[in-house]
């Protein structure tokens, strides 16, 4: 499985660099348990909403209008998401983290990232309760 991981976690980084947000470059890949990719994203403002760099560098503004990686790649999803991997290259927040458990995800990989970790707080520690509550199976990818 570790060369799989690796591979998909590369995936996921490459989709995370077509991100305009010049500060996070978050990529998420979905794969279903035959191993064909199901749904790519990666962080980014709604379609047809303005996309100027000056508004990824006013971060309230950002905040409010970015739709996460792993949202965008439910969104995106060519096939069923149930029993698949998401490989995320950040920790998931606990929105992202309800979204993939309704989506019927059972593993999350994620790259460590220790200052996102301490950023993340709160947000972090209650996706990690939901994953353990749900049964979706969290590896850190180091």
């Amino acid at each position: 499985m570790a060369d799989w991981d690796a591979r998909f976690m590369l995936l996921a980084t490459h989709i995370g660099g077509w991100s305009k947000d010049p500060s996070s470059k978050v990529g998420a890949v979905l794969v279903n348990d035959k191993r064909q990719v199901v749904g790519l994203g990666y962080n980014g403002f709604p379609r047809g909403t303005s996309d100027d760099a000056n508004i990824y560098h006013d971060r309230p503004t950002k905040y409010l209008r970015v739709v996460h990686a792993e949202v965008n790649a439910v969104l995106n999803a060519t096939g069923s998401t149930e029993g698949a991997t998401a490989y995320v290259t950040h920790p998931c927040c606990s929105q992202c983290m309800a979204l993939l458990i309704q989506s019927g995800i059972k593993r999350v990989v994620f790259l460590d990232n220790n200052a996102l970790w301490h950023r993340m707080g709160d947000s972090l520690e209650e996706a990690m309760n939901m994953a353990k509550e749900a049964d979706v199976s969290i590896t850190v990818y180091a």
